[in-house]
């Protein structure tokens, strides 16, 4: 506390060293001074940009159809590493062109979103913010997820990054700092089984199991010993159906039952 009388105190009235001053006008100037904005580095306007792709396309957390498209930023030096396609990141949305200063786009809200992919240059004509953070490097957006998504999204007229806060799983932090194990190997390709009756059939196994999709064929084939497999011949009437057709006559609908 300060004095009775006002003024200040000596370095013998008690008191940590290097304590800031407790008298009202001294606290204000302190509390001023402890309210320099501290931004990091890579949200002020002077920092450097990433040298080789330094434009990032990003999907923003904003489920409103004139909103769904990508939006351009500027990659700071400092998140190149870590600003890979798929990861999640977050951006300031919202600012306006008239919020420019230095050739740089301030201001907005922080929103969460994905970054899409890394470019050379931008389609915008205009200023880019720069990336705010860099959430996670962990991939979790992977091409064919986001073609998936984008199809849903087409198909049932919503927006993309609706679908994909159901089609990717919450981010775990924890899971995430532990070591990931090492990947097993590619399981061994599987008995042809029945499938060697057919001219292709080993083939067709093979490019399954080396990733590809072949397409199927409703075109009749024959196995290697020559007999015919599709379509299967059918089966003989039975007694009572056959009995049946012989008691009309042909074109004749049979007699409408009555229920008991």
């Amino acid at each position: 506390m300060s004095s009775e009388n006002g003024g200040p105190r000596t370095d013998g009235e008690g008191g940590a060293e290097g304590a800031p001053p407790e008298q009202l006008a001294l606290i204000r100037e302190s509390v001023r001074k402890a309210r320099t904005p501290r931004a990091k580095p890579r949200t002020w306007r002077g920092a450097a940009l990433a040298e080789r792709l330094p434009v990032a396309r990003v999907l923003v957390d904003k489920g409103v159809l004139h909103l769904d498209r990508y939006f351009d930023y500027a990659v700071p030096a400092e998140l190149d590493e870590a600003a890979q396609p798929g990861v999640r990141v977050r951006v300031r949305f919202g600012a306006g062109r008239h919020r420019v200063r230095e050739g740089r786009r301030e201001g907005g809200g922080l929103i969460d979103g994905f970054l899409i992919e890394r470019r050379a240059e931008s389609d915008y004509s205009g200023p880019l913010a720069a990336l705010a953070q860099v959430v996670s490097p962990e991939p979790v957006l992977s091409d064919e997820l986001l073609g998936l998504a984008r199809a849903v999204a087409d198909r049932y007229a919503g927006s993309l990054a609706d679908v994909l806060q159901l089609a990717v799983p919450p981010r775990s932090a924890r899971a995430e700092q532990r070591t990931s194990p090492a990947p097993l190997p590619p399981p061994e390709a599987p008995d042809p089984g029945s499938w060697t009756r057919y001219e292709q059939g080993d083939a067709f196994l093979r490019t399954l199991a080396d990733g590809g999709a072949p397409g199927p064929c409703g075109t009749p084939c024959r196995d290697r010993a020559g007999a015919r497999n599709w379509p299967a011949p059918s089966p003989p009437p039975s007694p009572r159906d056959a009995a049946r057709s012989s008691s009309y006559p042909t074109g004749a609908p049979p007699p409408a039952s009555t229920p008991p």
